[in-house]
């Protein structure tokens, strides 16, 4: 939908990695077939997966691949032509490269005049909300992170981002040694607590509160580790409006709880990950995916890769009217060998298989679509 004088309208997409400049092409040219959509909104954004810097170093306790998460600053122009106004950085790739690299990247987006939220230079920045006015409706903005790995976390004099950390415990199911456990997840309740009074506190100054969570299970089709229910319950109910999750690297289910919407995944949106290249000497490749997907055709390319349905990602869309949550639909899309992402129509066969991968994990949640043209409708529910 276009924007109305009425009408505030908020896009929102997944995993966004660029790193144009590196290709020496650009930077442009990541969101060429979007960017007019993406525009359309009176917010944006998206959840950046890089730091924009030159400095710091690389962490020991990072993931073997993450030797690509810190890109040249000037790849901040994809983000600037795509219209983003914010972007969330909670993530396990935020302090990849220490507290520099992270507190340089954050200065760049903002100096181009994009609001970066989840992260910042202390504790409580990292929690802090965006507000963002927009036709006399005050839209907040939170973002925190639950896969990270020890010292990425802000504390009161340290640069991280804003955590909520989960315990991991295992229950055996049958009485023969070796048969698969029960995986439990447990949240802090101390970062819950704490994300429920910025949650408050934020509703306190806007009409509308978002929340974005960087969560859940690589890869797996459909999985769902079963704290993201206990937090993503427990946002709403402390007042969010709307949850926004990241991570998984593939679209997963949508869930209405207390007629709020909660995407746990929005898969990768314009993710610039190039496996194809060597990583510097001493870098340990990565298994994981293999371990999780073995067996299953990956799509090859270029500079993304990875199993089939990474192709998959959508852009969400949010329509605010008289201060209040009207209807949330989505766009579905389609990610080149390039990384490019581009919007399908309904007549495309791609549509289709997009929609029915979505329906598929939804319908579990209990959460029916409904597809009007290009788009598909979420909430409310027919």
């Amino acid at each position: 939908m276009k924007p109305d004088q009425d009408i505030v309208v908020i896009h929102a997409v997944g995993d966004v990695g660029p790193r144009r400049i590196e290709y020496g092409e650009p930077p442009e040219s990541l969101f060429a077939m979007v960017a007019d959509k993406i525009g359309e909104a009176d917010i944006a954004l998206c959840q950046l997966e890089r730091n924009f810097s030159t400095k710091g170093w690389l962490q020991y306790r990072s993931r073997p691949t993450t030797w690509y998460a810190r890109v040249h600053p000037d790849n901040v122009k994809s983000l600037v032509y795509a219209g983003f106004h914010l972007v969330t950085n909670a993530s396990n790739h935020c302090f990849d490269y220490g507290p520099e690299s992270l507190v340089d990247s954050i200065e760049v987006l903002r100096r181009n005049g994009i609001e970066v939220i989840g992260v910042g230079r202390n504790l409580e920045e990292a929690r802090s909300p965006a507000i963002l006015e927009r036709k006399g409706t005050r839209v907040a903005f939170l973002d925190y992170n639950s896969v990270l790995p020890e010292e990425w976390e802000a504390r009161e004099d340290k640069p991280g981002c804003a955590p909520i950390k989960i315990a991991t415990y295992y229950e055996q199911q049958e009485y023969e040694p070796g048969t698969p456990p029960k995986v439990i997840t447990i949240p802090r309740e101390e970062h819950v607590v704490a994300m429920e009074k910025d949650i408050r506190r934020a509703k306190e100054q806007a009409d509308v509160v978002v929340v974005s969570f960087h969560w859940g299970i690589h890869f797996i089709a459909g999985a769902l580790a079963d704290y993201q229910f206990t937090v993503g319950h427990r946002a709403i109910d402390a007042g969010a409006d709307l949850i926004l999750g990241s991570h998984p690297h593939i679209i997963k289910g949508i869930e209405i709880y207390k007629g709020k919407v909660i995407f746990y995944s929005l898969g990768n949106f314009a993710e610039e990950t190039p496996h194809h290249l060597k990583p510097p000497k001493g870098v340990f490749p990565r298994v994981m995916s293999r371990i999780y997907r073995a067996g299953e055709d990956e799509a090859g390319g270029e500079r993304y890769g990875g199993p089939g349905d990474k192709r998959y990602t959508m852009m969400v869309e949010c329509l605010i009217v008289g201060k209040a949550i009207k209807k949330i639909s989505f766009y579905p899309g389609w990610v080149n060998q390039r990384a490019e992402p581009r919007f399908l129509t309904h007549t495309e066969p791609e549509f289709e298989e997009v929609v029915g991968y979505v329906d598929k994990w939804c319908r579990e949640l209990g959460t029916a679509l409904k597809v009007e043209d290009d788009e598909v409708v979420v909430w409310p529910q027919a």
